[in-house]
């Protein structure tokens, strides 16, 4: 496989590398969680951004408040002008059927052979005319 020598010199740079990196496999104070860093005052820290996330969340769910009171409000006027509408459009279509049936009653007791399907009569010499 290899030579002596070369057998060697890769054992030699496995155990040199090893040693380089063995000094560095623990985490550093930083990473584990004791908070030991005597230049800061971490704990000033922490409450300034905790009170800071406070305050965003109290400020999102006002917002989110808002929101859903908005869309209340919006749903409630959207209901309302839906219903007038449709109101509007029944009573439209009542008072057009109202005045169809008291149109046909009229050419009816006019003209006694009234039809309805095609808003005519037959007049006496046999040909049909519109009713007016």
């Amino acid at each position: 496989m290899f030579l002596k020598p070369g057998r060697t010199a890769l054992l030699l740079a496995a155990t040199v590398q090893l040693l380089v990196l063995l000094p560095y496999s623990s985490d550093a104070h930083a990473q584990r969680g004791d908070r030991y860093a005597p230049q800061w005052n971490q704990d000033y820290r922490d409450r300034d951004r905790d009170a800071w996330e406070r305050r965003e969340r109290e400020r999102e769910r006002e917002r989110e408040r808002e929101r859903r009171h908005d869309a209340k409000a919006t749903g409630v006027v959207v209901g309302v002008v839906g219903a007038a509408v449709v109101a509007g459009v029944i009573a439209a279509a009542a008072k057009r059927e109202r005045e169809t049936r008291k149109r046909a009653d009229y050419c009816m007791n006019r003209y006694g052979n009234y039809d309805r399907r095609n808003d005519t009569y037959r007049g006496a010499d046999g040909y049909t005319y519109p009713c007016r």
